[in-house]
């Protein structure tokens, strides 16, 4: 019978290191743009995953990665919905001016105040429109009133030279405009 000459499995192991660390070593360079953060993280962020995976004999979990990408693809979808969407509504009837709707009640009465703003392009006006819902009941009957009122102010009444905005006034103001919405009498100036 011949004898076969066994190999010391420790040079077997160097070799497959040596092999190793010379396609490492003939890798590309990596090379980014070092003025901007975002591609000198993402460079380094790649090379932590490469590193702990080739060197170190971690095995990479992808779920993260995974979310990451579903996540993407659903973005996809709301974008590619949203475009749909503002291909067939035009985009100065689908933006909304509302800012607030309220609900009050007292006494049997209900009120409803919504609250819509805009200003006009190139103008420092600020209109603000109240539209006032009050149901009163009485006996077996309610009785519905409607009102639609318009506050429009230059931006200059409530904010001074520096920006700082004077909110006393422009409470004063809202709250006016609320009074006059909810009775249909602008209250005595004092």
């Amino acid at each position: 019978m011949e004898e076969i000459e066994a190999k010391p499995l420790s040079s077997l192991t160097e070799k497959s290191l040596q092999t190793e660390e010379a396609s490492l070593e003939k890798e590309e360079p990596i090379i980014v743009n070092n003025s901007n953060l975002v591609e000198l993280k993402n460079a380094c962020d790649d090379y932590i995953q490469k590193l702990f995976v080739s060197k170190a004999n971690f095995r990479q979990n992808n779920t993260h990665t995974d979310v990451k990408l579903v996540l993407g693809y659903l973005a996809c979808g709301f974008a590619l919905s949203g475009g749909y969407y503002g291909h067939k509504i035009p985009f100065n009837e689908a933006k909304e001016e509302t800012i607030f709707v309220g609900e009050f009640e007292e006494n049997d009465k209900k009120h409803t105040i919504t609250i819509q703003t805009n200003t006009k392009r190139y103008s420092d006006i600020y209109n603000i429109i109240y539209e006032y819902i009050g149901n009163e009941k009485q006996n077996s009957s309610i009785k519905i009133r409607n009102a639609k009122y318009t506050l429009s102010k230059s931006f200059g009444n409530w904010f001074d030279v520096k920006g700082q905005m004077d909110t006393e006034k422009f409470e004063r103001d809202l709250f006016e405009g609320l009074e006059i919405v909810k009775t249909g009498n602008k209250p005595h100036e004092q």
